[in-house]
């Protein structure tokens, strides 16, 4: 056989095998590590998991305040423990959070004032981090036997799987929605030992922790960022594996080819999935608009089952009308109206029917039971509706549309401080806080050598960047970083930004010279190529007051000494366009 075709499938043999390897499981509280079955990946956007932090003045940083709704402290929680959010009475600035875990590496004196695993309150929203920030080392006496199975020693490293977007593993039509984790025996392995799904409500084996920054060890371990086809770990078996070999024993030299091209088209190396619903059909008017009284004797959050739990998925109300009736169980009266585009979750119940049918004015409708969590409303929380007017949050065919955002706006600014100042540079929020982990301006990189120069909004691959402000463009697409391009803008009042880590895709009418307005579209949003995060815009702010490169060297961000912190106003710019 030719020496250069076996060196190149044995290769490729063992890519596959290492590939293969890492095990996926799933964690429960009672049978510990399980084994997914007939189970697939699909992407989310957000997670209910967060890291609290302290946030604003006083005296002890080690620790944030737990108050109830009135804003009367509860309790102490340690910095860099684990929360979920769960839905609660809406408070102005502040999320309501379960306490999943501790931090047990902070060096805080305890006392029985301090917050313990389940309570319950609210934390100001900025105490809030995403978990990609950080690494949860939990001990193997929390595993007991599974950190066998894991194959790990004296502890483990828990990282959120968060390439691109987050992950779930979802087994049955109805089944539970694990949030995903790489497990790590050391911080310096260059591959996981597991992935291991999270169920929200099973989380036992996160009760104690230490909590690792995890953007302090990014230039030092760029493994930890390396993408992995998920849904092929859960599909791919040993026998698969034998098979190749057994055709490897077997394969002639003129057929070495022919075998290279069926492993390279092997589904080890294909996509990974995003399971979608399809929307909702157009809605008979009788039962959207039924022109019945409603009535005040509401099922209220007492009278629920404690064997009913809520389906994680998100989903909304969609009727092409403002409303839609919702019923009582009995489907004889109708309770109070939902609006269009609301949000609803679906219960799902162990010993009760899930659905009822109704024919209202000769159409037959399949009800089922559901929660307005947001509402304030105790006694509008609960009821039944038609399940064909229930879609998936976002795929609505009848979503309110609200203002497009990139369009151009002419205006003239003075500067920074004026008040028509300025535009956010992203069509929609930033998925990830930009004031905090890696994200934050003066994040260390280099192992603490040098400083970020700006601030980074996680968006969408190939969404538009847009103009802060009018201006002129000063230097024109360029290469930037990591297979990313960057554009340099001086806008109104003499303040510079530079747009980083954009795709090579020009812009209409955004070169060299060319003057831009607020809100135009300058670039698009790319992601560098060594995947050590998701998609964003590269933020860098300066004053305009000196002249050369914006890159240099001489201090510890390597930019020129006019740089400014952007962090106060692109807060600014958010909280008044988005």
């Amino acid at each position: 056989m030719k020496k250069g075709f076996l060196l190149s499938l044995f290769t490729l043999i063992t890519s596959m095998k290492a590939y293969a390897s890492f095990p996926v499981f799933i964690w429960d509280n009672q049978e510990g590590l399980m084994k997914p079955v007939s189970c697939q990946i699909t992407a989310n956007e957000t997670i209910p998991f967060r890291i609290s932090r302290f946030w604003g003045q006083g005296q002890n940083k080690g620790i944030e305040n737990l108050r109830n709704y009135k804003g009367v402290r509860q309790s102490h929680l340690i910095n860099g423990s684990l929360v979920k959010l769960i839905p609660a009475r809406k408070k102005r600035d502040y999320e309501h959070i379960e306490v999943v875990g501790l931090n047990q590496g902070a060096s805080v004196q305890k006392t029985r004032w301090f917050s313990e695993r389940l309570d319950r309150g609210y934390l100001f929203h900025k105490s809030l981090v995403p978990l990609d920030d950080y690494i949860l080392e939990v001990d193997s006496k929390e595993l007991g036997e599974d950190a066998k199975t894991l194959g790990v020693n004296k502890s483990s490293f828990w990282k959120i799987e968060s390439s691109d977007s987050y992950y779930n593993i979802k087994c049955g039509d109805k089944g539970r929605e694990y949030t995903l984790f790489r497990v790590y025996d050391s911080l310096q392995d260059s591959d996981p030992k597991a992935f291991v799904g999270v169920y929200w409500d099973e989380t036992k084996l996160f009760k104690n922790f230490v909590t690792h920054e995890y953007y302090e060890d990014r230039d030092e371990n760029t493994e930890l960022a390396r993408a992995y086809n998920i849904q092929d770990l859960i599909n791919s078996s040993e026998a698969e594996i034998a098979v190749v070999e057994d055709k490897v024993e077997e394969a002639s030299e003129e057929g070495i080819d022919r075998l290279i091209q069926e492993l390279q088209g092997n589904s080890y190396f294909g996509a990974s999935n995003k399971s979608l619903k399809g929307l909702s059909p157009l809605a008979p008017k009788e039962e959207i608009e039924a022109p019945q009284e409603v009535t005040t004797t509401a099922t209220t959050e007492e009278n629920l089952d404690v064997e009913e739990v809520v389906k994680s998925m998100e989903n909304q109300v969609c009727v092409p009308s403002k409303t839609l009736n919702v019923r009582s169980e009995e489907l004889d009266t109708v309770l109070f109206r939902a609006s269009k585009n609301e949000k609803v979750k679906i219960f799902q119940s162990w010993d009760t029917e899930d659905t009822k049918v109704k024919v209202i004015d000769g159409v037959e409708y399949t009800f089922v039971k559901v929660e307005f969590a947001d509402r304030e409303e105790s006694d509008q929380k609960v009821g039944w509706i038609a399940e064909k007017f229930i879609s998936p949050f976002g795929q609505c065919r009848y979503q309110i549309e609200k203002k497009e955002r990139g369009i151009p706006v002419d205006t003239q600014i003075t500067g920074l401080d004026d008040k028509k100042c300025c535009d956010f540079p992203t069509v929609k929020k930033p998925t990830h806080s930009y004031t905090s982990g890696m994200r934050m301006f003066n994040a260390r990189r280099g192992g603490g050598k040098r400083a970020h120069a700006a601030c980074d909004l996680y968006r969408y691959i190939d969404e538009p960047a847009l103009s802060v402000a009018p201006g002129k463009v000063v230097r024109g697409l360029y290469y930037f970083y990591q297979g990313t391009y960057a554009i340099e803008v001086k806008h109104s009042g003499g303040f510079i930004v530079r747009y980083g880590e954009l795709t090579g895709k020009k812009a209409s009418g955004v070169a060299e010279g060319k003057f831009v307005k607020m809100g135009q579209k300058l670039g698009f949003i790319g992601k560098v190529n060594s995947n050590c995060c998701r998609p964003m815009l590269h933020f860098e702010l300066y004053r305009g007051n000196k002249k050369g490169s914006l890159s240099t060297n001489g201090n510890k961000y390597r930019r020129r000494s006019d740089l400014m912190n952007p962090t106060k106003y692109l807060l600014k710019w958010e909280e008044a366009n988005l």
